[in-house]
């Protein structure tokens, strides 16, 4: 069995955590929120600049259309309990600013291992120095 001297790096995503999730849109003032019907994608990934960005893309055309920069204790992921689907909450901290999203994916299964590791990757980035492992879903 022959080894290489040179080993190959392992090819891996950059995004701390990724799932599947459309965006979900508030009804004027109101606390209703519908789904917008495009396919999208979250991820979570520190960026060149070091901090930690929260994206939404739409899946179809590749478009980022949210880049947001999250200090950490800044956000939570919560469930919205009122909501009679898998629909989640960014819910910032210091400002009144909320941003609604659906899970996508077919099964649920993962659903709250998702909102924990965002919350993790959000609220205590120095973790992710001593753990080199992503999770996509």
């Amino acid at each position: 069995m022959a080894t290489s001297l040179f080993p190959q790096p392992v090819q891996r995503s950059k995004n701390l955590v990724e799932f599947k999730a459309g965006k979900c849109l508030r009804e004027g003032d109101s606390n209703v929120v519908k789904p917008d019907t495009r396919k999208g994608l979250v991820y979570l990934k520190q960026g060149e600049d070091s901090l930690m960005h929260f994206y939404w893309k739409d899946r179809k055309t590749n478009a980022i259309e949210d880049d947001l920069i999250i200090f950490p204790d800044e956000a939570e992921f919560l469930k919205v309990e009122e909501s009679n689907g898998r629909v989640y909450v960014l819910k910032f901290k210091s400002s009144s600013l909320r941003m609604f999203f659906w899970m996508q994916d077919k099964v649920s299964e993962q659903d709250e291992e998702i909102r924990s590791k965002v919350n993790e990757v959000l609220n205590n980035p120095s973790a992710l120095y001593g753990d080199s492992e992503e999770m996509a879903f």
